[in-house]
């Protein structure tokens, strides 16, 4: 009898594990959502080790990651296979982190945002959208489809959903990019009609309610977004501007960069991975920094992809950022982002609602088209806001954005922004300036809440 009720101990001590999210089959800190069409979600909850207990009495901070990366950008943390090229401290780096023994045992933590809230008393909790992610904290795919609607109407309220009910709490949202594109729009009360979605023959129509939109902003104490994702400045929209071009961004694919990143970076050690990535960018950079300026917008092609400061970002983190935090994405993410670019109108995909299933290039805006327009609703969001922004304008242009979101969103007395120097779209996340400059700004501002 002592057996079975040892047995019985040992099965009820694990399904509580289970259920406190060490892990779902015992992988630290994993819970699942589904979505309401039905795509099971993975999501991770911060702790530094299992011998840590989660933040239950901080405030819960969501974060969604920026196209083509995975949740592991906002944790970066030296792979066991890597511990020859430990990386080393500052000289100068700050109390906080030199007294940290998760960090003297793991130096690549400095740079970890997750980890900084984490010691700053924040509940952190990361999720990857459908078809992204990788090992067990990977998404299910959706439809070929799937474009950046269906990532903020649907995915992103999953997780809200799932971090309010273990939690009981009011989080603060937001997240990378489109994670804080995928925020903003979850704050307007966006949806999508998930039964359509699910069948996958077309994708329906954005659609939204001020009353929705009071719910949510109702149940969610602020939005943080870092360098979050709008219409971007292209160079060379005509170029783009084609039915060639638009027919291939408007392919119903899913780019597994998960399935190949690994197998790829695993034939080169990071000096080499890293010096890559410095080459190029470096090149971006100065071609960006000597662009006329009489010369008209449109060209400035490096400008444009001036989006990675190297100079802001230890190798390391480079290397790891290409090896570990580069994910999955589906075209017609990219084929929307080009769309705004294009065309200068922030709505829902050309394609959605049956009537525009076949549509090959994006319309120009007409009254009573049909189609959702993101710049139109700013104002439903009522919610605190506090955004950091990169330095250079690839991607992400800070006063566009700044114009987008503060100057449409309903005014906060709370409300406020910054742009670190010298940074750029990838690398404000987790550069060199991040854990002196970003990181506590980010955790004052929520201090102040």
């Amino acid at each position: 009898m002592s057996l079975i009720r040892s047995l019985q101990g040992a099965f009820l001590l694990c399904f509580a594990l289970i259920l406190s999210g060490c892990g779902g089959g015992g992988v630290e800190g994993l819970y699942n959502t589904t979505t309401a069409d039905g795509v099971k979600i993975g999501m991770k909850r911060y702790r530094p080790t299992p011998n840590h207990s989660y933040r239950t009495n901080g405030t819960p901070i969501l974060l969604g990651n920026g196209i083509t990366l995975n949740n592991h950008q906002w944790d970066t943390f030296t792979p066991p296979y890597l511990n020859s090229y430990h990386y080393e401290l500052p000289d100068d780096a700050p109390a906080w982190a030199k007294n940290d023994p998760i960090i003297q045992d793991d130096n690549m933590k400095y740079f970890s945002m997750a980890h900084y809230l984490y010691l700053r008393g924040y509940d952190v909790w990361m999720f990857n959208y459908r078809g992204v992610g990788r090992d067990d904290y990977a998404s299910e795919e959706g439809h070929g489809n799937t474009n950046l609607d269906v990532w903020c109407a649907l995915d992103y309220p999953a997780a809200v959903d799932k971090v309010r009910q273990v939690t009981g709490k009011k989080p603060v949202i937001g997240g990378h990019s489109t994670g804080g594109l995928c925020a903003y729009l979850y704050l307007q009360g966006v949806t999508m009609d998930a039964n359509v979605v699910k069948q996958g023959e077309y994708l329906p129509h954005v659609t939204a309610s001020a009353s929705l939109a009071a719910q949510r902003n109702a149940n969610v104490t602020a939005f943080l977004g870092i360098d979050p994702a709008g219409a971007p400045i292209l160079a060379y929209e005509w170029l783009i501007d084609n039915a060639v071009i638009f027919d291939i961004l408007a392919l119903e694919v899913l780019v597994d960069l998960d399935a190949v990143m690994p197998l790829v970076m695993s034939l080169f050690p990071p000096a080499i991975t890293s010096g890559a990535i410095e080459l190029v960018f470096v090149i971006v950079g100065n071609l960006a920094d000597a662009f006329p300026a009489w010369l008209p917008h449109w060209a400035d092609l490096f400008g444009a992809l001036d989006f990675w400061t190297v100079e802001n970002m230890d190798p390391y983190v480079e290397d790891f950022t290409g090896r570990i935090a580069f994910s999955s994405f589906y075209l017609g993410g990219i084929a929307q982002y080009a769309d705004w670019g294009v065309n200068g109108e922030f709505r829902e995909f050309w394609q959605n609602g049956a009537e525009n299933a076949t549509l090959v290039l994006p319309p120009n805006r007409e009254p009573g088209d049909g189609y959702y327009y993101y710049e139109d609703n700013m104002s439903r969001m009522t919610v605190p806001a506090f955004s950091v922004f990169s330095d250079t304008s690839g991607l992400v242009d800070t006063d566009t954005m700044v114009g987008v979101i503060y100057g449409g969103k309903t005014f906060n007395a709370k409300d406020d922004w910054m742009e670190v120097p010298n940074s750029g779209h990838i690398d404000v996340v987790n550069g060199n300036q991040a854990p002196t400059v970003s990181f506590p700004a980010i955790a004052d501002w929520l201090d102040s809440l």
